[in-house]
């Protein structure tokens, strides 16, 4: 299977999003766990979409951290969208701001 841009070096991989739900529960982590790795080998930016989070437990968080985790070692970049208070505070507590790459950044 050929790459997608391998006939032309100069055009940039596409980009993708993973939306997250509001509740980022135990019971979602399974579909959580298949949504990120559907995108884990993207050489595109991969956007998580975060605005809606508003409860997120332990398991999720630990799937984002190998996610992000995994890309970084490619040399893949993640990005997260509008996280909110919840899923920061989280990370937070477990210490996981800084592998999340979710500190606060001024506009």
């Amino acid at each position: 299977m050929s790459e997608p841009n391998a006939g032309n070096p100069s055009a940039s991989p596409a980009a993708a999003s993973v939306s997250l739900p509001a509740d980022l529960g135990i019971d979602v982590a399974a579909s959580l766990y298949r949504d990120l790795l559907a995108q884990v080998d993207n050489p595109g930016v991969v956007t998580l979409e975060a605005q809606d989070v508003a409860r997120i437990h332990t398991a999720a968080l630990q799937l984002f951290c190998m996610f992000c985790q995994d890309r970084r070692t490619a040399g893949r970049e993640t990005h997260w969208r509008q996280p909110t208070e919840a899923l920061r505070s989280a990370a937070a507590l477990l210490g996981v701001t800084t592998l999340l790459q979710l500190a606060r950044q001024e506009a």
